[in-house]
């Protein structure tokens, strides 16, 4: 029985709710459109096109961290498991079961047999080790040095012997045997990220460092096939009439590059695009009064925020960081550029994630004690030059700046809009009003494109204050506050030279606690340790608006993960 046949329809209706269950099928979101009839598929469009204001940086989902290249993957390739449409919870993909021994340290897992990737080859337990030791190993010919595996460090405590996973072993073709060094609460839900999707070990071995590239291309068993990457234009996937789980109902997806948000949102409404993610505070109350487009929202499984490099000497001093925090007018920013969609945020981990600590007493907005803060710290005048503490260094191993260095304070903000970040441009100009009416002079610095801030970011080059956010991969705390600071007990190059060793000993006894109740406790404990530390400003949750035309029909928004394109459809 394939995929297709299995799932039912009940109802006509936009989000499904949470059903708390590890085995039940992903079922499509129907979206109701008043007075439509049956019309022939010939008349209808069988390409959907989705407006987006990035490009992807890379489609082999295991060394990328971004949303836009997990967009496109997640329809292309497939992991062990997946995620229920509309939950959090890990449902069986390529894998029909993973069932732990007593102490939930071994992790048998039978695959489903009969898949095929889309060059031909045959997925198979060969297939799954080739992949995860590809991640594990950096002496694995396929771990090129030139890439950064940085989910799989992240969520699995590190590569060869520091990883959780000590082994991956194939018992027969389609059986799996996973060793872990101690109980990991979160396995089913890692294993159901998109980064942990398993490849064609054929087309790797073929393309090498060029796979997932626009000439390398993507191959995996998903209901899309990559057929073509212009570099930001678009990326053009054909559905798989092979697919194991049934063929999509369209024929063709293109991801299409507009990067401005009104531009891209006078396409949806010329018909140009079927649908986007994200749109300014005055577009989205136009979709709202336009009975030809439909707005869905995807639940704020996300955090934006303003970050600190800790290797500014500056920022070091608690006061200075306290005087940010006290700057910044949360309230307003929420208002005047997420609208009704978002959320004053005070933890990393949103409500809507176990752990949340709503006890935490947030910053209040209050300049003038910003400016005593900076004058107890020693800038009775303000702050407009900040000095490089230690050397820092490129990738390549160049010293960038050097100890001592005097700088402008930056401000950096995002050349995208991201669903955890709309309109990011004009954010950051309205929050370098806020710190400079509080006495910092702030310098509004642009870095590069997405990649290049991303890249920066990732060596800790971003070398002031910086705007970015996370979206939860697996709805479990630890893919939150594990994932950025469970290596605290060493500066972390990555999260702005930020180091907190008894943070990083409570995130680990966390992760290793099958007991949820003493996890959560534990995580609302980091919560508040982390507010009284200020170690980074948490701005909002926002309840991402996806706005499509009323014809389209179908659009598996996802909590976590990529959403679910292949039971789009398009009705009169």
């Amino acid at each position: 029985m394939n995929k297709k046949s299995i799932y039912t329809i009940v109802g006509l209706i936009v989000i499904l709710t949470m059903v708390l269950t590890a085995c039940a099928p992903k079922t499509p979101a129907v979206t109701q459109v008043p007075g439509a009839t049956d019309a022939p598929a010939a008349e209808l469009p069988t390409t959907f096109i989705f407006g987006r204001g990035a490009d992807s940086v890379q489609l082999d989902p295991a060394i990328v961290t971004d949303g836009e290249s997990f967009r496109v993957t997640g329809q292309v390739l497939e992991p062990l498991y997946e995620y229920e449409l509309g939950s959090t919870v890990p449902v069986p993909a390529l894998a029909e079961e993973c069932v732990p021994n007593a102490d939930a340290t071994v992790w048998n897992c039978k695959l489903r047999e009969g898949v095929k990737f889309h060059d031909g080859t045959d997925f198979n337990a060969d297939a799954v080790v080739f992949n995860f030791e590809r991640w594990r190993f950096t002496t694995d010919p396929y771990h090129f040095a030139s890439q950064v595996f940085e989910y799989y460090e992240a969520m699995f405590g590190g590569f060869d012997d520091a990883s959780m996973i000590t082994e991956v072993k194939k018992v027969d073709d389609y059986n799996v045997q996973f060793t872990l060094s101690d109980p990991l609460a979160p396995f089913l839900a890692n294993l159901a990220m998109d980064m942990f999707a398993i490849s064609s070990p054929a087309a790797i071995e073929a393309a090498g460092e060029a796979y997932g590239t626009p000439t390398g291309g993507v191959v995996g068993t998903g209901p899309f096939k990559f057929v073509s990457w212009e570099e930001g234009n678009q990326i053009i996937v054909d559905a798989n009439a092979d697919y194991w789980g049934g063929a999509p109902t369209i024929k063709q997806i293109v991801f299409r590059v507009i990067p401005d948000d009104s531009a891209r949102f006078l396409a949806l409404k010329a018909g140009d695009i079927h649908g986007l993610e994200q749109a300014v505070v005055e577009d989205l109350a136009s979709a709202e009064a336009d009975p030809n487009l439909t707005i869905i929202t995807r639940p704020a499984l996300n955090t934006s925020y303003l970050a600190f490099n800790y290797n500014i000497l500056e920022f070091q001093d608690i006061r200075v960081r306290e005087a940010v925090a006290h700057a910044i007018d949360k309230e307003g920013l929420i208002s005047n550029f997420f609208g009704k969609y978002g959320e004053v945020a005070k933890n990393l981990l949103p409500p809507l994630v176990w752990g949340h600590n709503d006890a935490v007493v947030d910053w209040t907005f209050d300049p003038a004690l910003s400016k005593q803060l900076l004058s107890d710290a020693g800038f009775p005048d303000g702050l407009s030059e900040v000095t490089i503490a230690e050397d820092i260094l490129n990738a390549d191993g160049a010293v960038v700046y050097k100890a001592g260095d005097k700088i402008p304070l930056r401000l950096y903000y995002m050349p995208v809009t991201r669903f955890y970040f709309p309109a990011a441009k004009e954010v950051g100009e309205a929050m370098a009003a806020n710190l400079t009416a509080a006495g910092f002079n702030v310098e509004l610095y642009l870095e590069g494109d997405w990649p290049t801030y991303l890249g920066s970011r990732r060596n800790g080059l971003l070398v002031g204050l910086y705007l970015l956010g996370w979206g939860g991969d697996n709805g479990d705390p630890d893919n939150f506050t594990g994932y950025f600071f469970s290596g605290g007990a060493e500066p972390i190059k990555r999260e702005g030279w930020y180091q907190n060793a008894e943070l990083a000993d409570l995130l680990r006894q966390a992760l290793v606690n099958p007991d949820r109740a003493a996890r959560e406790a534990i995580y609302q404990q980091t919560e508040q340790l982390m507010h009284d530390d200020v170690m980074r400003i948490w701005l909002g949750h926002n309840n991402t608006p996806l706005i499509f035309s009323s014809k389209v029909t179908g659009y598996g928004a996802q909590p976590v993960g990529a959403d679910y394109f292949e039971f789009i459809e398009f009705v009169p």
